[in-house]
């Protein structure tokens, strides 16, 4: 008996020594070859000290697979281990690996997906490509917006670059180890020889998958940890993952971001569900309800499926039933597909601290926000805000560009659907109530960077341009948290932040509509019963109404308030400024002369008061007056001496210092025009859209840039002329301006009348178009000349 224990110790001694020369051979580790054969580390360490008793003749086979092993050589080692079991194994085992079987496992592909060509071109592409290892591609993006489909679809238009087959996996609830066992089902492996332990499934996929060419399409994977192991081994296989991250932690992967569809997109999918002549018949219904599905294909997959089964349903009919935010989540429901089901996914997979940054950022109003505001609605301090939105941004629930944030509209209701669901009323209101503030403090203090000698020591931002970049971007925010404001009665916040604006809008006069939030502040302050206040705001009103909305009747009626009110209380400053813009308007509308005596009075109030600044202000206007009544020289020198006082030291901030230097030499300009000193007159006017520029004042730089290219069709340099005046009328659309397009369309229709008539004609055309919406004196005027001579070119 002793013999025979030696002999069998001595056979298991030849097995092991086998094992572990055989490895070597290779220059793998244990580690190595536990992986490509499915066994642990353990078991190849014991397997090459001889201490395993019997090696199931699967192990021995898997170990052979990945040792490489064939003929006679492959015999030798599968012997050695057979003489190993004692005693023998009775259960049958094969001999050869399992029989290559060929899955077509993908779901069907849907009949109607749109939008998306370019992104099945590049996964084409990338199912040629050979990069030495098998390709793995992550499709990701917020919920709905077609990732299942797109790598369905791509699956069956690449299925015949992988002959062995196409696995599919839906990881929604799924254990990655039942996964890792249908797959090896799949590929042939009975359910006796599947192996019990997670880590020996993953290798045994692993070598099933190292020479064949296989698809294997994830879907709906929440994490890096749940995709490894169903990751294919070999270099001509190709993994298509869908996740609504971007599973940055997977090493090698190329990611493909899916983006909403754009409108067209929107109605192609739209038609090839509910039939092309449905939409042909209603356009504009088909665009708003792809609108209202905010371009997010499941939604309006949904919204089709539901026309298509209520085929004498209009497109009219349910896009009024979207058209109530209330129900638009339970209207975009169709059978067992529902919007609100594939936001519930993403939401129920955050932890608690940015579930609850997820609700209560849906009180944001505006359409982006940043981390800080953020924190100010979820009551949180900046670095977890900044945490929390990654990790909404990581789970497709918020939507990131830049350092800016945002929601898709379908999100932010189901946002506020939770917040209503899960939050208190009281903490729901304080959530809104701090948001409000933080806004309405932090726009008070921006806007006083921009006042004249202002103690910035409390100001949020560095300088001007900060305090502008920051009002600019935050504008949808603040604006709708001052409206909030003067709802609830917060008057004295809203007088606040409303005269605090007033530098910062002379800046900026077309990129906000200040006709509206100086009415709010004249409106609060009139409720609060401050006159002094009033007669400030009511005179910042009527500078919006003139000079921002070329309302100049609505503009005179306040000022003539404002006049009054400050007369009464023996404010002289004011009664001051409303002289001066009084004095503006009149000039606009035709009455220089009219305009001298207001100028006077309040270059004299001015200068009683002490106030050099509003003094050089009032002079400009009169300025403008004099030129207006073709006193030229006059209007010259005085501008001269506006424009030195403006380039001293006079307590203005570096922005305001540089709006109202090139305010003045635009007068200057118009000035030196009129005197016939062109070139002079083109030299300020360029040197004034150059300001205006770097200061970012982007109207006045339009109107230095217009004022420019008449300047030069003066001298006759027609092509500096006309690119100058496009150059304008760009900067006119952008702000939509509608009285100074037409002006400039004017302008080069002139160009074009000696040699393009046609197009002229169609110059002509437009600028009355524009000008049509307009009601004042010089408008009319205008429009009729412009009417007569069209009436007087015939077309063509």
């Amino acid at each position: 008996m002793g013999g025979a224990i030696a002999t069998g110790q001595e056979q298991r001694d030849r097995f092991g020594d086998r094992l572990r020369s055989l490895r070597r051979s290779l220059g793998l580790t244990q580690e190595a070859l536990a992986e490509a054969s499915g066994s642990s580390v353990r078991s190849i360490r014991e397997m090459e000290r001889g201490r395993v008793r019997s090696p199931q003749r699967r192990t021995a086979v898997l170990l052979a697979d990945a040792l490489r092993l064939a003929g006679p050589e492959r015999s030798r080692f599968l012997d050695l281990a057979r003489a190993e079991r004692r005693p023998p194994d009775p259960t049958p085992q094969p001999a050869d690996p399992p029989a290559a079987v060929v899955p077509g496992e993908l779901p069907a592909a849907v009949p109607d997906l749109a939008g998306r060509s370019d992104a099945l071109d590049q996964l084409s592409a990338l199912a040629v490509a050979d990069t030495g290892a098998a390709r793995v591609v992550v499709l990701h993006g917020p919920p709905g917006i077609g990732k299942t489909s797109l790598a369905v679809a791509a699956g069956h238009r690449l299925s015949a670059a992988f002959g062995d087959g196409q696995l599919f996996a839906d990881l929604q609830g799924a254990d990655p180890a039942d996964t890792l066992a249908g797959f090896l089902r799949s590929l042939g492996v009975p359910d006796s020889l599947v192996p019990v332990s997670p880590a020996e499934r993953g290798g045994l996929f692993r070598t099933l998958t190292r020479n064949r060419r296989l698809l294997v399409v994830i879907d709906d994977a929440a994490d890096e940890a749940r995709v490894r192991p169903l990751l294919p081994a070999g270099r001509h296989c190709l993994a298509l993952v869908t996740s609504r991250r971007p599973l940055t932690g997977l090493a090698g992967a190329v990611r493909q971001p899916l983006d909403l569809l754009d409108p067209a997109a929107g109605r192609e999918l739209l038609a090839a569900i509910v039939g092309p002549e449905r939409v042909a018949a209603e356009p504009d219904a088909a665009d708003q309800l792809v609108t209202l599905c905010g371009r997010l294909p499941l939604a309006i997959r949904i919204t089709g499926n539901r026309l298509a089964s209520r085929p004498r349903w209009s497109i009219r009919r349910l896009v009024d039933l979207l058209h109530d935010q209330r129900r638009r989540l339970t209207v975009l429901t169709a059978g067992d597909l529902g919007i609100r089901a594939a936001f519930e996914v993403s939401y129920r997979q955050l932890d608690p601290a940015a579930a609850a940054v997820f609700r209560r950022a849906s009180l944001i109003p505006g359409a982006d926000f940043d981390e800080s505001l953020v924190a100010a609605v979820a009551g949180t301090d900046e670095e977890a805000a900044a945490l929390a939105v990654e990790e909404l941004v990581e789970a497709g629930v918020l939507l990131s560009s830049g350092d800016r944030y945002h929601f898709h509209d379908l999100v932010r209701l189901y946002a506020a659907e939770r917040l209503d669901g899960e939050e208190d009323p009281v903490d729901r209101a304080a959530a809104h109530d701090r948001m409000v503030g933080w806004l309405l403090r932090r726009t008070e203090r921006a806007g006083a960077v921009f006042e004249p000698v202002a103690d910035r020591a409390d100001a949020p931002v560095a300088d001007d341009r900060a305090a502008a970049s920051w009002l600019d971007r935050e504008s949808g925010n603040w604006l709708a948290a001052l409206r909030d404001a003067a709802r609830a009665g917060r008057h004295t916040d809203v007088i606040r932040v409303a005269r605090s604006l007033h530098w910062y809008s002379d800046a900026n006069s077309h990129r906000h509509p200040w006709d509206e939030i100086f009415a709010l502040g004249a409106a609060a302050a009139r409720s609060a019963g401050r006159p002094r206040d009033e007669a400030v705001l009511l005179n910042f009103l009527g500078w919006a109404h003139y000079f921002c909305r070329d309302r100049n009747a609505e503009a005179r009626t306040v000022l003539d308030r404002a006049l009054e009110l400050a007369r009464r209380i023996g404010d002289r400053r004011e009664e001051a400024w409303a002289l001066t813009y009084c004095a503006a308007v009149l000039v606009r509308t035709g009455h220089a002369a009219a305009a001298l005596d207001p100028c006077r009075r309040a270059v004299g109030l001015f200068r009683q008061a002490g106030y050099a600044l509003g003094e050089h202000c009032a002079a400009s206007a009169q300025g403008a007056a004099l030129a207006a009544l073709g006193r030229y020289a006059e209007a010259a020198d005085l501008h001269r001496e506006v424009l030195a006082f403006y380039r001293r030291d006079n307590g203005l901030t570096r922005t305001g210092a540089a709006v109202t230097q090139g305010a003045a030499m635009i007068s200057l300009g118009g000035a030196l025009a009129g005197l016939g000193r062109w070139r002079e007159a083109a030299d300020e006017f360029d040197r004034a859209r150059r300001t205006f520029d770097r200061c970012g004042a982007t109207f006045s730089e339009a109107h230095a840039t217009y004022r420019y290219g008449l300047a030069v069709r003066a001298l006759g340099e027609v092509d500096d002329a006309a690119d100058a005046l496009r150059q304008a009328l760009a900067l006119f659309c952008a702000l939509s301006s509608p009285w100074w397009e037409a002006q400039t369309l004017y302008a080069l229709a002139a160009l074009a009348d000696h040699d393009r008539p046609a197009e002229a004609q169609v110059l002509r055309e437009r600028a009355l178009d524009r000008c049509g919406e307009l009601d004042a004196p010089e408008v009319r005027t205008f429009r009729a000349a412009l009417q007569r001579e069209l009436a007087a070119r015939p077309p063509g």
